[in-house]
């Protein structure tokens, strides 16, 4: 067991003192409303679930894009009998995503990262390992975890560069706490490098690959769940899927539409805003209407009428299958926070544009590097490289195929990830 590093404990005095007064903040964030109200009651959840639970796998997933990962390693787990697994989250949106679709035994909510709520499940659910999917690990459970003796694991591990445990007391506390973890699996060389050169941390490290991607190739290639896409196929020739957008990444197409949509009669594009409020929907058919651009939301799913040169996608879930319908994709978030998934367009063979902000994703720098993703930086760079991958049917698919290697390149990641857990049962 090793000894608290003074972070820790300035850490957890503080977990003591925030944590019981974050209902007086609750009022002025919705999310933090959601996540409060979903966790109550959750104790005596926690402790019902405790007698079918001791001795189970423990993975910690806080929203949906790393329940997605998680989902591979649950799939494994089961074809080698272990079990019984339990799946947390920290996030509303990940809690209640998983419960639509459950892999584990059992799905709730995190507790907040309290030192004494922390020990006493640990000490309730004893589990045989507990295992943080890709960055979420928090300092008080993976202490608690360690102290009693628990193997802790990070697998499909990120590190991303701008992340805030590089900087001042945080890379302290950060460095303690990933010490103490048993194993650290990443999803890259470069991860593994800002583990250990970077953070210096001493567990030891391993590049088990990035689980989420062979999620999204087991999705794209189920044929129950392509009817969507092929409602669209037969919507004009060519289309272009601008996904999980918000509007500084919907800026840099607004100006270029109108001329693509008059030189390239066939092109149509499918909008997916990233949160599609219907406030959001209302805005961006008013954007359309300025620019005399035939628009319609998704609705029921069926094939628009030929004048639609824009659909509007209105609900959750669907993105991924709609870039099966695509021939060329932009993902949203990079003139923001960072750049959503790219995996999904990419696992369709689709050549893959963003905005600047993309290192947050490792996969996403790859594909710049292997000339399968393309950084637009403005309207001008926008239009550029459409019409290049409109006039260029050799270069779409050249760049389109790169991409689905990309992807493919990290078959394999789940089962090294369960070599790694069954190696500390």
């Amino acid at each position: 067991m090793r000894r608290p590093h003074v972070t820790e404990s300035l850490y957890a005095r503080l977990a003591r003192a925030v944590l019981p007064v974050l209902p007086v903040a609750a009022p002025f964030s919705e999310k933090l409303k959601r996540g409060l109200t979903g966790r109550r009651d959750l104790a005596s959840r926690l402790d019902t679930a405790s007698s079918e639970l001791q001795g189970c796998i423990w993975l910690h997933a806080t929203s949906v894009g790393e329940y997605e990962q998680a989902i591979p390693i649950v799939r494994r787990l089961r074809e080698f009998g272990i079990g019984p697994i339990a799946l947390t989250h920290f996030s509303p949106s990940g809690r209640d995503y998983a419960r639509t679709k459950p892999t584990a035994d059992f799905h709730d909510y995190l507790p907040l990262d309290h030192p004494e709520a922390m020990r006493a499940l640990v000490r309730s659910w004893r589990p045989r390992a507990l295992v943080f999917v890709k960055y979420d690990c928090w300092p008080a459970l993976v202490r608690a975890a360690d102290e009693a003796d628990i193997p802790v694991l990070l697998l499909s591990g990120a590190l991303p560069p701008q992340s805030f445990r590089h900087r001042g007391p945080w890379r302290t506390l950060f460095r303690a706490v990933f010490d103490r973890f048993t194993h650290i699996g990443v999803g890259s060389e470069a991860d593994a490098r800002r583990f250990t050169a970077g953070l210096g941390v001493s567990s030891p490290v391993t590049v088990t690959g990035d689980t989420r991607a062979e999620q999204v190739l087991s999705r794209l290639e189920d044929p129950v769940a392509g009817g969507l896409a092929a409602h669209l196929s037969d919507w004009g020739d060519r289309r272009l899927i601008l996904g999980s957008t918000w509007p500084r990444d919907e800026a840099l197409w607004w100006p270029i539409l109108p001329k693509l949509f008059d030189d390239y009669p066939d092109l149509n594009v499918v909008l997916v805003p990233h949160e599609p409020t219907p406030a959001r929907l209302s805005e961006l058919e008013a954007a359309c209407r300025e620019r005399s651009i035939p628009t319609q939301r998704l609705g029921g799913g069926s094939s628009p009428p030929d004048k639609v040169r824009c659909l509007l996608v209105d609900r959750v879930g669907v993105l991924a299958e709609l870039y099966r319908a695509g021939h060329m994709a932009y993902v949203g978030g990079s003139f923001t926070t960072g750049v959503h998934s790219t995996l999904e367009p990419a696992a369709a063979s689709l050549p893959v544009c963003f905005g600047p902000r993309i290192r947050n994703a490792e996969e996403a720098l790859t594909l710049v590097e292997r000339e399968a993703g393309f950084i637009l930086r403005s309207p001008e760079d926008a239009e550029i490289r459409i019409r290049a991958l409109l006039d260029n049917d050799e270069m779409r698919r050249t760049a389109g195929n790169t991409a689905r290697k990309v992807v493919e390149s990290q078959i394999g990641a789940a089962q090294r990830s369960v070599d790694l857990i069954r190696r500390y049962l």
